[in-house]
């Protein structure tokens, strides 16, 4: 039988499992033993929370490069490619690698089922141990207890802000969904909370797991002040610059782990270096458009939402149009509100082939009753983006906002427009 292509195995591994999220660790920890992935010997960083944890990544990646160190850095979904999702050393692997690794994951699982994240997941550990890297950068999928990466036990966890997502997963309140995100601690293992308040759910499940807590605003400290980030941490004051589009909070909370990491090899300087011209892609990330400005971001749910609009309003002022296209889980009406005190109209977008999409003629009645409803009979990505475009001159601003897959869909629109 032919070797598969990349893009044959991922079609492949769609089918192979009868739902797209089945959350356990079961089947995946019996397959990564088979593996020898268990116990992992990679040192590692874990990242939970609601939002934030792809800019701890990407931070935390960026630093400790700058030290020197070699790093692998997992994280989902992608944008453009499933290379995105496992990288070495700040670039995306190479098809080859990935393909091995499938095939020793299709040797070692037998019979057990595993869907395309814990296919992914355990790909990833098989790259970080088959490449030596220094440490490995693991983002937690969806909540953390259950989710395929929380096989590894990390010597240092982070947990961003915590806010209503995924809730037919996870919880119906905050105080249910801390939990979840708190189950990536271990036993005397730091656990770095970036903010200063969490339910106190997320506390008394880190003490049960007998976690060594270190809290923003206790134990160590961050402060904003314009575009500086200084950060107290063991008696040293650092200040740093933070990466245009990223939260100060989340940026701190990766150097508090890389100091954790490095311990009397961490550098100031370094650190420096590597937050200078740190970009992550779709968060608050801007474009020149022959003259317009392209901004675009995976705000994906209210709290992001809400990060994205005070991040456009602190930005010189343009007249601005959105579009937007969400999952049907989302509170897509908190989203329009946020989004009606920074653009001046916004259209809806479809989101096609998948079925968790919320229906764009119902996001469309969200930013209609937000006010900045723009008419629209066609809801096609395309359509959309033609509309904006007609609707819009040099010195406007168009934002692109909401799914993955939305961003993702006009980045490939761009794509193939400069190359066709």
């Amino acid at each position: 039988m032919p070797e598969r292509s990349l893009g044959e195995w991922l079609a492949h591994l769609e089918r192979i499992h009868p739902s797209s999220i089945d959350l356990g660790l079961t089947r995946v920890a019996v397959v990564a033993r088979d593996l020898g992935l268990l116990p992992f010997m990679q040192r590692s960083l874990m990242i939970a929370g609601t939002n934030g944890k792809g800019s701890v990544a990407y931070s935390a990646d960026a630093v400790l490069r700058a030290h020197g160190l070699s790093t692998g850095r997992y994280t989902s979904p992608h944008l453009l490619s499933f290379n995105e999702r496992i990288t070495l050393n700040a670039e995306p692997v190479a098809d080859a690698l990935i393909l091995a690794a499938f095939a020793a994951i299709e040797h070692a699982r037998g019979d057990t089922t595993l869907t395309y994240f814990e296919f992914a997941t355990l790909a990833a550990l098989w790259v970080f141990r088959r490449e030596n890297v220094d440490i490995a950068i693991l983002e937690i999928g969806l909540g953390g207890r259950l989710d395929a990466v929380n096989i590894v036990d990390s010597d240092v966890a982070v947990i961003t802000a915590i806010d209503l997502d995924h809730q037919h997963w996870l919880g119906a309140t905050v105080d249910e969904i801390a939990p979840e995100k708190a189950a990536i601690a271990r036993p005397g293992r730091p656990v770095i909370l970036a903010e200063a308040n969490y339910p106190r759910t997320l506390f008394a499940t880190l003490a049960r797991i007998g976690a060594a807590v270190l809290r923003a605003g206790d134990d160590w400290s961050w402060r904003e002040e314009g575009s500086r980030l200084n950060v107290s941490v063991d008696g040293q004051r650092l200040g740093l610059p933070i990466p245009l589009g990223l939260r100060a909070a989340n940026v701190a909370a990766a150097v508090r782990a890389c100091r954790y990491l490095l311990g009397d090899d961490f550098s100031e300087a370094a650190v420096k270096t590597g937050l200078a011209d740190l970009v992550v892609p779709a968060r608050c990330e801007r474009r020149d458009l022959a003259g317009r400005e392209l901004l675009v971001d995976v705000a994906h749910n209210p709290a992001a939402m809400a990060v994205l609009a005070s991040f456009i309003k602190r930005l010189p002022l343009r007249r601005s149009v959105a579009m937007l296209g969400v999952m049907e889980d989302k509170d897509y009406a908190a989203m329009a509100h946020s989004l009606a005190d920074c653009v001046d109209g916004a259209c809806a977008v479809a989101i096609p082939g998948i079925a968790r999409a919320a229906a764009p003629e119902a996001v469309w009645q969200a930013l209609d009753r937000a006010g900045i409803a723009i008419a629209q009979t066609d809801f096609s990505l395309a359509g959309v983006w033609e509309q904006l475009l007609e609707r819009t001159q040099i010195g406007d601003r168009i934002v692109v906002c909401g799914s993955f897959y939305t961003v993702a869909g006009i980045l490939e629109l761009l794509r193939a427009d400069s190359s066709g």
